[in-house]
């Protein structure tokens, strides 16, 4: 039987999914803001079984390591793969400037 997959939400990833829930509810009820939040953490929760279905970020090749992506409405959720763990790295509002996409 193979290894589950698990998960982890690094600092950064945790913080900009609070900023989104923020941001959002200055602009739209607190409950449509809830669920755009819910909509990227169940895309996240699907990694478990398929750790590799994101395509790899361009925007991140420059690193040894493989950065892929999953995209939720306007987020980019940026992830890497090792050892059966999915380290979900940020949660990139894709309607920033690009430049902005910074890893740690």
């Amino acid at each position: 039987m193979a290894k589950p997959i698990e998960i982890i939400w690094t600092i950064q990833s945790k913080n900009d999914l609070k900023q989104i829930y923020t941001q959002l509810c200055t602009q739209i009820p607190e409950q449509k803001a809830f669920e755009v939040v819910q909509r990227i953490m169940e895309k996240v929760d699907k990694l478990a079984e398929m750790p590799e279905m994101g395509q790899r970020e361009p925007l991140l090749t420059k690193f040894k390591k493989v950065y892929r992506r999953l995209i939720e409405g306007h987020y980019k959720i940026i992830y890497n793969f090792a050892n059966d763990v999915v380290y979900i790295n940020r949660i990139f509002d894709s309607r920033q400037n690009p430049k902005q996409l910074k890893i740690k």
